[in-house]
């Protein structure tokens, strides 16, 4: 068994690399700390209004548990929970009303504490839920992006900054483009398995983020010089569920892609299920996602361009103007 952190030592933090998992620097906040184990536990679960042990799902890493919860029209929220630890946290957590009842079946039912949130950019359906869920857990952690405004932040970060919150390894991406502060956040246990990538709205299944307060040269670094220097083998959170229409506007430029194809039919399938086509991993997206495939001659021509910038900005436009 691993014994109890002491309360300070709940979410901890050192700038530009983590520390080990025998203690990382104490995190002061104006919000109280929480206790912490020291070890962490992943099955992926889905909750849907009726939650169904067919939405349950096993990474290869035992440590951390990911649940799934639809939210709005085609939001993605997410609670990552510590089963060693009992303590768990959200991520981009908009709609307290589906997020709530969660958190209150495994504060009742499996007995764990509920420590923060990450927020990876302002937008209202990422951010707007930080408020009301502060009302109700006081001592919860807001950790969001500094250049930009995100409510009931309590710690501001910026790309390159790494904390823990007990053994769990959180480093900070900065990937601005469709909001000049976003950030994504990519989540590692205490055991060499593949990281989790939650990317906000940079990086979806088969397509990638409007460009609304970036350029093409700010998405061509978030995704190539950023993201795809992780390990290929990272699985991928979107914040939506936009994948139908991202494959099939995929299709109409890379139509002769025989693995896209078979995506599609694979995830027309889930969608025919009520199932969530997340996560991936970039090692699939790398090989149908064309925005992460603008090097390719098959896309280029697709579209037009004498580099890849220009040809992520193509790409971009067209996708903006897609009849589906």
């Amino acid at each position: 068994m691993w014994k109890r952190l002491s309360r300070s030592h709940a979410f901890s933090r050192v700038h530009g690399r983590c520390a080990n998992a025998t203690g990382c620097k104490s995190l002061r906040s104006r919000r109280s700390d929480h206790p912490l184990s020291n070890k962490v536990g992943c099955r992926l679960s889905t909750l849907t209004k009726k939650p169904s042990a067919a939405h349950k799902q096993y990474t290869s890493d035992p440590s951390l548990r990911v649940r799934i919860i639809p939210m709005f029209n085609d939001n993605y929220g997410y609670i990552v929970i510590d089963e060693a630890n009992q303590v768990m946290f959200a991520v981009d957590p908009a709609e307290p009303a589906r997020i709530l009842p969660v958190l209150l079946e495994e504060e009742t039912v499996k007995k764990r504490t509920f420590l923060g949130i990450l927020t990876t950019h302002k937008h209202a359906d990422h951010a707007g839920g930080n408020a009301e869920l502060v009302q109700r857990y006081p001592q919860a952690m807001v950790i969001g992006p500094a250049n930009e405004h995100v409510p009931a932040c309590t710690m501001q970060v910026k790309g390159g900054q790494t904390f823990c919150i007990g053994s769990i390894h959180i480093k900070v991406l900065d990937v601005a483009c469709h909001t000049r502060g976003h950030v994504a956040y990519v989540v590692t246990g205490d055991r060499a398995t593949p990281p989790l990538l939650f990317p906000g709205d940079v990086l979806f299944v088969g397509g990638c983020g409007r460009f609304f307060e970036g350029t093409a040269e700010d998405m061509y670094h978030a995704l190539y010089e950023v993201i795809l220097q992780l390990p290929k083998d990272t699985r991928c959170y979107c914040g939506h569920e936009y994948t139908m229409s991202n494959l099939r506007f995929a299709l109409s430029v890379d139509p002769s892609n025989t693995v896209l194809r078979d995506k599609m039919k694979a995830m027309k399938l889930r969608r025919s299920k009520n199932l969530p086509t997340v996560p991936s991993t970039l090692r699939e997206e790398m090989l149908f996602n064309p925005f992460l495939r603008v090097h390719t001659e098959t896309i280029r021509k697709a579209v037009g361009g004498s580099d890849p910038v220009t040809v992520l900005e193509n790409l971009r436009r067209r996708k903006d103007n897609f009849d589906y």
